[in-house]
């Protein structure tokens, strides 16, 4: 929960932010899985991962979207400063989040906009990072995803000979 806090409070992972180029987040954490990309009719925008953490990159080269998919039994997240992941448990409830983040200082809002049945979530202000949270009857939410994305960005051709270069 402590590296999930982080994230909330930051909105980061060390370099790995939204807006951060590639070639500084691989030479932060070194190379990311490249998981593909995202249109079968252009080479970018092309996801990657760092364990459990998946990021969307532009074809500038720039991060546009960081996931954390957190239903899974173990999380992997990577760690600042090393080219390690921590790995903790999954399933965190909703008490959970709230109490990790608490105690980091961050203040959670409700996020109500384009919820659908069955599903919640809180956003850490002022980063705007998203805890979405799916609510089962009878039991405390889980949470399911961490998301944080950029609305839009200046987008320029990479330099030639960048990370990833296709």
């Amino acid at each position: 929960m402590r590296t999930l806090a982080g994230f909330g409070s930051t909105a980061a992972f060390g370099t790995l932010s939204c807006g951060a180029a590639l070639d500084d987040i691989v030479a932060a954490f070194g190379p990311p899985w490249d998981i593909g990309r995202v249109s079968r009719r252009r080479q970018w925008p092309r996801l990657f991962s760092y364990g459990d953490a998946e990021f969307c990159v532009c074809r500038c080269r720039r991060v546009t979207l960081i996931s954390v998919q957190t239903w899974r039994d173990v999380i992997e997240l990577p760690v600042p400063g090393t080219k390690g992941l921590a790995v903790s448990s999954g399933h965190l409830t909703r008490a959970d989040v709230t109490a990790g983040l608490g105690e980091a200082g961050c203040r959670l809002v409700p996020a109500t906009a384009g919820q659908p049945p069955g599903q919640s979530a809180l956003r850490a202000e002022p980063t705007g990072v998203t805890f979405t949270f799916r609510n089962q009857d009878g039991s405390e939410p889980l949470l399911v995803n961490v998301g944080h994305w950029t609305v839009g960005h200046e987008c320029v051709p990479p330099l030639s000979g960048s990370t990833g270069d296709r």
